[in-house]
């Protein structure tokens, strides 16, 4: 949102970057000695100090979130369909990651925390498909939260592992495939994934993996919202491992996510 302001004759814009930027110094100078004083005039719309301290303190404000922290410990054993076009089936409660003295699980949850903090400050609506570690909830009853709070987008977080300790970085999962139950999530969520995978990297100075298409993941076959999965870091590489240990990596993490969700917003209003 632009806003004009007229000074003595001069005009000045201002570009609002609801809280996710800084906004650029300007210096309307002062008239000529000896010129005639000119009427200050205010236009389009007028200047409202209290609202824009609101919008700059609250860019996120009417934005409903899911954080869909993976995983979970449960003893619960069963199957769900892995899409609603679809007969087949997949475990509904999986596993994670496991690193030298942290389990995804765990991870998810701690970080999730964090990033929720973060963007309820900036005025975010968040729903959480889990708070603590012990949680007996499928892929397909963690979209139908998200579905039934009428997100507007659900970010799961997860962290990767590999069974060599070479592979490093940050990637996001989108949803693609003949197997999504709403294709129209499929452009928004890759949209925003691409953003918020930028503004994270930036702030931890990970490595970026890109963006993978999947086609077979139940949360995201489910989704009828945006859906996107950010995948930390890998808990076989000893190096992000350790890091990943670290509450200042892990709110650097957060930050990342606020920061982005802050630019996929902006993104969203100015198409």
């Amino acid at each position: 949102m632009a806003i004009r302001h007229l000074i003595t004759g001069s005009f000045i814009t201002l570009l609002l970057l609801g809280g996710c930027g800084s906004v650029p110094d300007t210096d309307a100078g002062s008239a000529d000695a000896g010129s005639a004083p000119q009427q200050a005039v205010i236009v389009d719309p007028p200047l409202d100090d209290a609202a824009v301290q609101d919008e700059q303190a609250q860019p996120l404000a009417g934005v409903v979130l899911c954080l869909d922290p993976g995983h979970g410990v449960t003893d619960a054993s069963a199957s769900e369909r892995v899409s609603p076009l679809s007969q087949e089936t997949k475990p509904a409660y999986v596993s994670g990651a496991e690193g030298d003295g942290q389990t995804e699980e765990e991870l998810n949850l701690a970080v999730a925390e964090l990033a929720r903090a973060e963007l309820e400050a900036r005025g975010a609506q968040v729903v959480m498909t889990r708070q603590d570690h012990a949680a007996t909830v499928s892929n397909q009853q963690r979209a139908s939260m998200a579905n039934e709070a009428h997100v507007d987008l659900c970010i799961r977080i997860h962290a990767d592992g590999s069974e060599s300790s070479q592979p490093s970085g940050m990637s996001m999962q989108v949803p693609a495939g003949d197997l999504l139950g709403t294709p129209s999530i499929e452009q928004p969520s890759a949209q925003a994934a691409q953003i918020i995978l930028q503004a994270v990297t930036q702030q931890t100075g990970a490595d970026s993996r890109g963006l993978t298409p999947r086609s077979d993941l139940t949360g995201f076959n489910w989704s009828e919202v945006p859906c996107i999965l950010l995948e930390m870091g890998f808990l076989s590489n000893a190096q992000e491992n350790e890091q990943l240990k670290q509450q200042e990596y892990r709110q650097n993490i957060a930050v990342g996510i606020a920061n982005g969700v802050c630019q996929w917003k902006q993104s969203m209003e100015s198409e």
